[in-house]
């Protein structure tokens, strides 16, 4: 049995045929009643070309999937739905992701939840739990409740699960904003500002974005709107996005009265792949060499050391990187290192230096080979830009596969449960090659087990069902050790 794929920073895996294991991504949001009564809201996103779909009656495609959810307080269950969700009606070159949103109304407590998911069509199933924490409602603050990202927003009198506050509300089950899409949207709602604010007055809300790493606000990207209290004030907070470069970013929203002042502020964050890049508008005439860094690094190694920076460099300052190397002028590169580190960490940008120049010579012993430096190689890179994995496999003598590692994160930044997959394509040397990995911006190949069994496929089904079925006709490991 596979594990669910938990994602709350989600980002979109495309599965490889229509009878892959089922892909569903879970997201859960924290909301009040006016009567200040906690209730959670669970939402599904069907991956369609990864379940079963039949044909009807008419002639259309339809998949069918079983749902049951458990939420149980220790060893005991507080109750359990189980339910059947049809998906809508398809044309075969027109399947698209469909969505499932239930509500539950929950005292406080910290619950466990478990999910299993059936495809009804050929009874595959998937299965995950995850922890959620309910709080009551204090009325001596302002609150937000939790962000959802959103598709699209419109006035409705329909009575269903996807909408909130007479709206009808799409959501987008990722922080992941890719180019061809122009704005990014949220809803939440803002609890008692009737009760600190007083009735019948106003308030603003502030949309920004800022960066990621150095939290300086992005010009050209701020919105403000006006709003009156209440118990339950439903927001739409919208930017659009289309002169975004790609980074990682927050949304900032605040809350301001009418005297000017902040009474609540959150950020969440997003990941932009646009078509735009950032700039570095620096001037490397200007900058005054810090003799902590020349002290620390000598002239011969200062191209090392730069080249060192790529894997946790933004894309516009490996193009400046590259260019300084080639170019050899050492005064030049010393200053860009300062500037580099001076952005990272304006507090104390050598004390930063020191702590990511440990790393690369962990990273130079654990992963160098023959022709490369440590941070040259797809695992030392991925070991500086994320850090050390949580859990690492590492099956280097296996008659059926390839040396291979997978290293499991249980988190990166805002997103969980991300695997990385490696393998050694001449069984001799240190370097690993990235085969794949569910992390945006990263290789992704979903027969990644067909590469690793590649020696041994003459005269197998190279396409079996699933994971399972694949270790049981080679002979390996690597599907269970993936998925548990």
């Amino acid at each position: 049995m596979n594990l669910l794929k938990l994602v709350f920073a989600l980002f979109l895996l495309v599965p490889t045929s229509s009878s892959a294991t089922p892909q569903v991504y879970l997201d859960y949001k924290t909301y009040y009643t006016p009567d200040n009564e906690p209730f959670i809201e669970t939402l599904l996103q069907f991956i369609s070309p990864s379940f079963k779909f039949k044909t009807n009656k008419n002639g259309h495609l339809v998949s069918s999937v079983e749902i049951t959810q458990i939420f149980k307080i220790g060893d005991s269950i507080a109750f359990v739905d189980k339910y059947v969700v049809n998906s809508p009606e398809m044309k075969d070159s027109t399947i698209e992701d469909y969505f499932d949103i239930k509500r539950y109304q929950l005292d406080e407590f910290i619950y466990d939840i478990e999910i299993i998911i059936t495809d009804l069509n050929n009874n595959e199933t998937v299965s995950g739990t995850q922890t959620v924490q309910i709080h009551k409602l204090t009325k001596s603050k302002i609150k937000f409740s939790d962000f959802e990202f959103i598709q699209s927003a419109n006035k409705t009198d329909e009575k269903t699960n996807f909408v909130k506050n007479n709206l009808l509300i799409l959501p987008y089950l990722s922080n992941y904003f890719p180019p061809e899409l122009n704005k990014i949207a949220t809803y939440f709602e803002v609890y008692n500002t009737n009760i600190i604010l007083g009735n019948d007055e106003k308030f603003m809300l502030t949309v920004e974005i800022e960066d990621y790493k150095t939290e300086q606000k992005i010009e050209g990207f701020f919105k403000v709107k006006k709003h009156s209290t209440g118990k339950v004030v439903p927001v739409i907070c919208y930017l659009p996005i289309e002169k975004l470069p790609s980074g990682d970013y927050n949304m900032v929203i605040s809350l301001i009265d009418k005297n000017n002042i902040t009474f609540q502020s959150e950020k969440i964050y997003f990941q932009r792949r646009g078509n735009i890049e950032k700039t570095n508008t620096i001037s490397l005439e200007s900058i005054d060499i810090d003799k902590s860094f020349t002290n620390t690094i000598v002239k011969d190694s200062i191209a090392y050391y730069l080249n060192s920076l790529l894997p946790i460099a933004a894309r516009y300052d490996s193009k400046s990187i590259l260019a300084l190397l080639k170019s050899g002028d050492t005064l030049q590169m010393q200053r860009y290192f300062h500037s580099f580190w001076a952005q990272t960490n304006s507090m104390d940008p050598f004390e930063a230096w020191l702590k990511y120049k440990i790393q690369v010579q962990k990273c130079e012993k654990q992963y160098s080979s023959w022709i490369k430096h440590g941070f040259e190689t797809d695992r030392g890179r991925v070991f500086l830009q994320y850090g050390a994995p949580n859990q690492l496999v590492d099956e280097k003598y296996n008659e059926n596969e390839r040396p291979y590692q997978i290293w499991h994160y249980y988190r990166i930044g805002q997103r969980s449960n991300v695997r990385f997959v490696f393998y050694n394509a001449d069984g001799v040397s240190n370097d690993y090659i990235l085969l794949h990995s569910e992390m945006p911006g990263e290789k992704q190949n979903f027969q990644w087990q067909e590469v690793l069994h590649s020696r041994v496929t003459n005269g197998i089904n190279t396409n079996p069902a699933n994971e399972t079925e694949k270790d049981q006709q080679y002979g390996g490991k690597s599907g269970r050790y993936y998925n548990n």
